[in-house]
């Protein structure tokens, strides 16, 4: 993948938004964008694909909005997500093999991000009989946490790293765009814009081919984790709150992409998964966090991303054992 590449679709992508008259909604933008980046694609193509991202954008703020939700109710993530899998009309035995498959497109693409990370399937056929409440339930939130660790494998990664760095070098001309709609948590058109940018790359081969809505996906939930880390070089949180932020975001994404596609076959679940959890994600959010930096806040960024993943890397291997982490640590491993 060709991070530089990537950096300056998504730069092009968010500086044209942020142009855009302000009475034009999101899908108009979006429409007229990629009706010019694609000119050989018909207007019905071109509303296909706007259409399934809009779709894809407005799931995933219905699910983050619900686990903030239970989160202010006195639940975990985790509790939430298993809850939400097993409220669905289908048979536990059903989702419960669903979300191994997904656990398993996850599981593979933090070997590919993480060189040191095993890859470890679920073997779904452990899921043949219908399974009773309770260990379904604990198997989802098994899955749960799962997620939320592969969000913050992919912040200690390299790619993510590299791709920060190529931001940065290439920081958005209108920054205060960028600052303001972080800083209002006025988010949606930020991923509507990511969106069209992982299009064009997609479009062009500057990452592997995959469907508009799990592009969508990984715009939500690199957004999403950018401006967390964008907060934390603010001082607006702490680390703690951060890496709780950034493992959240990734089990409502994960909620996301199950309830839409888990009837898709394994092999679509697994590569699907792999997107959003995985390599193009990291550089994706890395690019993201890297264009919304002022100049003045560069040395910050670096020192305190390298700090983080230091410390992101130690908590996953269970190394720190300080006050400081306690409440991560619950909300991770119950």
């Amino acid at each position: 993948m060709d991070n530089v590449k990537l950096v300056d679709i998504i730069k092009d992508a968010v500086s044209d938004y942020s142009q855009r008259p302000e009475e034009q909604t999101d899908s108009d933008w979006l429409r007229d964008y990629l009706g010019r980046k694609l000119p050989d694609s018909s207007v019905d193509t071109i509303h296909s694909i706007s259409g399934e991202i809009i779709q894809t954008l407005d799931l995933m703020e219905e699910k983050k909005a619900a686990m903030e939700n239970a989160i202010e109710e006195g639940k975990t993530a985790e509790n939430w997500l298993a809850a939400d899998v097993m409220s669905q009309p289908e048979d536990n035995g059903f989702n419960v093999r669903k979300a191994a498959e997904f656990f398993n497109g996850i599981s593979k693409a933090n070997a590919d991000i993480i060189d040191e990370y095993e890859y470890q399937e679920m073997e779904a056929e452990d899921f043949e009989e219908p399974p009773n409440d309770y260990r379904s339930r604990d198997t989802l939130r098994g899955v749960a946490a799962e997620a939320g660790k592969a969000g913050l494998r992919e912040f200690t990664s390299e790619v993510f790293l590299r791709a920060s760095e190529v931001g940065i070098e290439n920081t958005l001309a209108d920054s205060d765009f960028m600052a303001d709609v972080i800083s209002k948590g006025a988010q949606t058109g930020l991923k509507t814009a990511v969106s069209a940018g992982l299009t064009i790359a997609e479009e062009t081969g500057i990452i592997p081919p995959t469907t508009f809505g799990i592009l969508a996906a990984t715009a939500h939930k690199a957004v999403e984790s950018a401006s967390v880390i964008r907060d934390l070089v603010k001082g607006n949180i702490g680390l703690t709150d951060a890496l709780v932020n950034i493992k959240n975001t990734a089990v409502s994404t994960f909620s996301g992409l199950w309830a839409e596609h888990k009837e898709k076959a394994k092999e679509e679940i697994i590569s699907m998964a792999g997107v959003v959890f995985g390599p193009v994600c990291a550089a994706t959010m890395g690019a993201v966090n890297g264009l919304m930096t002022a100049k003045e806040e560069e040395p910050i960024l670096v020192s305190m991303i390298k700090g983080a993943a230091k410390a992101t890397v130690n908590l996953l291997t269970m190394e720190i054992h300080i006050p400081f982490f306690s409440k991560v640590k619950e909300f991770l491993f119950w």
